[in-house]
């Protein structure tokens, strides 16, 4: 894709959260789009279909500000692992979602993110045989050994520019009619957990890098957050359960949850602050996820 411009897609994953009322969920929302119309951003918000009706306003808000809504599977629960699921039922939870996506939002749904970033080939097919555009789940050289996707070996040798998949495997290049927009990483996850644990220094320094990479290389610049960061936090209490085989292959060392910054307020800030340092730099340009697949020419 020949580009002048280094394309930036903030992209945001709505997740359940038995711990929210639905007011805190919708406040959790609108923080995440204040702060994009202040920084002059048109995003992508990946929905859990069972939960956008939640959202009637702020999904109105959307389509009125030009971001585009994606979808984040169709319940986000712990038996929706699109990485052992059957083709039947990912068909299923595919299909289903899609059509309360769009019923609620009155808009195609062509742009998707699987739960807990977990996507195998057999999903990208059958995204692509209900007209998806495109799928931002694979996290191209990410070494992760704590969150839900620990140790994912494809996701070290898979491109790092946007790619077509291959049939076999969704961390190969192939001839799928649909396209890979990986998540940004350098080892270390361009997403608001890293900022959040490390610092906004460190946040400034891998956007820094992944600049330099996105001007030589065309490469856009992936950024993954969560709206429900903005939101009330309750650290759950350590259950034994928490280590079982089942729940680390699922949700890896639930651990992690306690060495984030847990201000909300503070959290909102350091997302701030990111927006505006990474709008200084020459040619950047915000885009959403439609946008970016529409500009290329990907044949």
């Amino acid at each position: 894709m020949k580009m002048t411009q280094v394309p930036i897609l903030i992209t945001w994953d709505i997740d359940p959260n038995a711990c929210f009322t639905v007011a805190q969920k919708r406040e959790s929302l609108q923080a995440a789009l204040n702060l994009c119309r202040e920084s002059g951003i048109a995003a992508t918000f990946f929905f859990v279909a069972q939960e956008a009706i939640l959202y009637p306003s702020q999904i109105a808000e959307m389509k009125q500000a030009g971001h585009t809504i994606g979808c984040h599977g169709l319940i986000h629960g712990d038996d929706e692992e699109y990485i052992r699921m059957t083709r039947e039922e990912q068909r299923a939870h595919i299909e289903q979602a899609t059509r309360l996506l769009e019923e609620v939002a009155a808009v195609p749904i062509q742009v998707f993110r699987s739960p807990r970033v977990k996507v195998s080939s057999v999903t990208l097919e059958l995204l692509a045989e209900c007209g998806y555009l495109a799928d931002s789940s694979v996290c191209s050289q990410r070494l992760d050994l704590l969150s839900s996707n620990p140790i994912n070996v494809g996701w070290l040798t898979a491109p790092r520019l946007p790619y077509h998949p291959n049939r076999n495997s969704a961390f190969r290049p192939g001839d799928l009619g649909i396209l890979e927009i990986p998540i940004s990483a350098l080892m270390l996850p361009f997403i608001s957990t890293t900022m959040y644990i490390l610092g906004l220094r460190v946040a400034k320094a891998l956007f820094r890098i992944l600049y330099i990479e996105a001007r030589r290389r065309g490469k856009p610049i992936v950024y993954l957050a969560h709206p429900e960061e903005f939101g009330p936090q309750s650290w759950p209490v350590f259950r034994w359960s928490d280590l079982s085989l089942k729940s680390l292959r699922t949700h890896g060392l639930m651990i992690r949850k306690h060495w984030n910054e847990s201000d909300p307020e503070s959290r909102l800030q350091m997302n701030r602050a990111l927006f505006s340092y990474m709008a200084t730099f020459p040619d950047v340009h915000f885009v959403t996820m439609r946008e970016y697949i529409l500009q290329g020419d990907w044949s």
